[in-house]
């Protein structure tokens, strides 16, 4: 449980005001008649891109949360209404002030190397989260993590905390997960872990790159007794393997689907819902929150630090445009001047008056206020990436018609990654996330990301982050993530491309009775395969 004084009160508002898209083609649990779960059997899985990296920890990079998942746990996980609960810790409790919080760990939690889960575990984790992860830095005014004994961490903070670490922590993009101690304190270069060992229900046991990776679940695993809800709560791990295979090819992946050489495939184009749904032995799942396709720039140097060139990209942009070029049915798309998900509370249209979409006259104003002469923009783009491609392709296309030569780099994943942190490199790139709490920007808007040589910061925003961090009172909160937002609209951060929602498909063997596969990152907790 998590135990609230009078300091505290939600973050998100009321879980009514949160919604989440219907499935397609209808997940029928008891398609071939089960009435309880079978056990064992192995799980393949087919994934669209390969893992950056094994070290969670270290990067916001897909699709390493829908393999890590399951195998990494944090004091707290996301739920179904976008909220966190405790997931490691057993209860949480802030100080009235909000400068001090208490976390009560689970008791005989197992690591997957046999080691019991201490409270010591937990500090060299976050410490090490704090240095490494992209999220880490929304911890900038943690000044002491103590350890009064075996099973409790004491987080102490040199100004209020609200109940935003709750969701920092749990944050299933770039999560503050756990590992043993000597892992955490041996493992000094981001990217690169000793070991891969947590506490979650399966164990990692090897990655090929390129080819798979493999987890198996963990006998020992120590659940908890609550529920199940999404990524907490009572996690049941029915299969004895989990094989995630790298099928870069989405028709592969349909085709291996079609023919049982996988049970469940990710990033499945929207084109094929209707016919997927049409088939008797698969289901087709409309997976959200709404992701949002966004544009970063290099802020530091280049033609993109030039807020005139910024400002004519965003006012070139048609988000209509783009969307009717990613998707192919108009369900899986959604126009929202938000940076805030559309099911998020804090979703608003704050701001959006500074530019009128497509408006390619004022995107001029702008280029010839920058005394732009048709140099050339770089936009770079995952080779494997069919979202990015066809957006960047888009944008060219608008780009042409303010005047502005924007071109097109394809890179694989690592060369993306590395192209993107240098300032020699980099103008623009593209990619997508959902954000719930506005404080979530913070990794993305602090001058770290993705390198301190190309992110943006500002004076203005990092005030507005500092009392988001301390304020608790939910109206409150939203007038600052309107402030935000309109802040990030002024100095063009980054600019909203529109959003979709993605599509998952399984065979209808695959049960999922908790509905999982519909919500964010892969989550195979609860999920078995039906004998035939």
């Amino acid at each position: 449980m998590i135990r609230r004084r009078t300091f505290l009160s939600s973050l998100l508002g009321s879980a009514a005001a949160l919604s989440m898209p219907p499935m397609l083609g209808g997940l029928t649990q008891n398609a071939y008649g089960a009435t309880e779960p079978v056990k064992g059997g192995t799980l393949n899985v087919g994934l669209h891109i390969p893992l950056p990296t094994l070290d969670w920890q270290s990067t916001v990079g897909h699709p390493l949360p829908h393999v890590m998942g399951h195998v990494f746990e944090g004091l707290t996980g996301q739920v179904k209404d976008l909220n966190v609960e405790p997931e490691l810790a057993e209860t949480i409790e802030a100080a009235a002030d909000g400068k001090t919080w208490t976390f009560k760990l689970r008791s005989g939690v197992k690591f997957h190397n046999g080691k019991t889960l201490e409270a010591a575990d937990v500090k060299a984790s976050l410490e090490r989260w704090r240095k490494v992860g992209p999220k880490g830095s929304g911890l900038e005014t943690l000044s002491a993590i103590e350890v009064p004994s075996a099973d409790t961490v004491v987080m102490k903070f040199n100004s209020a905390m609200g109940r935003y670490l709750l969701l920092l922590l749990g944050s299933d993009e770039n999560k503050a997960v756990i590992m043993p101690q000597e892992i955490a304190d041996a493992s000094t270069t981001p990217g690169k872990l000793t070991e891969v060992v947590g506490t979650g229900p399966y164990r990692f046991v090897e990655y090929k790159e390129d080819q798979y990776a493999k987890l198996q679940r963990f006998e020992e695993y120590v659940a908890r007794s609550d529920a199940p809800n999404y990524q907490t709560g009572k996690k049941l791990a029915h299969l004895d393997e989990i094989i995630f295979w790298i099928v870069p090819e989405s028709s592969t992946r349909i085709a291996g689907l079609e023919s049982g050489e996988y049970d469940v495939i990710t990033e499945v184009p929207d084109s094929e819902a209707a016919r997927l749904a049409g088939n008797a032995e698969l289901d087709a799942i409309k997976n959200g929150p709404g992701v949002l396709n966004y544009m970063m720039f290099n802020h530091k140097k280049g033609p993109t630090s030039d807020l005139n060139i910024r400002k004519a990209i965003q006012s070139m942009i048609d988000p209509k445009e783009i969307s009717s070029v990613v998707v192919s049915d108009p369900s899986f798309a959604l126009t929202n001047p938000s940076i805030y998900a559309p099911e998020s509370a804090y979703n608003t249209d704050a701001g959006s008056d500074l530019y009128k979409p497509g408006d390619v006259a004022k995107a001029k104003e702008y280029l010839a206020a920058a005394g732009y002469k048709g140099e050339p923009i770089s936009i770079q783009v995952i080779s494997t990436s069919d979202t990015q491609k066809r957006v960047a392709v888009a944008l060219v296309e608008q780009a042409k018609r303010a005047g502005l030569n924007l071109v097109i780099n394809s890179y694989d994943l690592n060369t993306w990654v590395a192209k993107r942190r240098d300032p020699n490199a980099l103008n623009i790139y593209t990619s997508s996330g959902y954000w719930v709490d506005p404080s979530l920007w913070n990794g993305e808007f602090n001058g770290t990301f993705p390198s301190p040589e190309v992110g943006f910061i500002s004076p203005e925003t990092q005030e507005i982050f500092a009392k988001l961090a301390a304020e608790t009172e939910f109206a409150k909160r939203k007038a600052l993530g309107e402030d935000l937002q309109r802040s990030f609209y002024q100095q063009v951060a980054m600019a909203n491309l529109g959003y979709i929602y993605r599509l998952v498909a399984k065979r209808k063997k695959v049960m999922d009775p908790d509905g999982n596969l519909a919500l964010g990152n892969l989550t195979l907790h609860g999920v078995w395969i039906e004998k035939s």
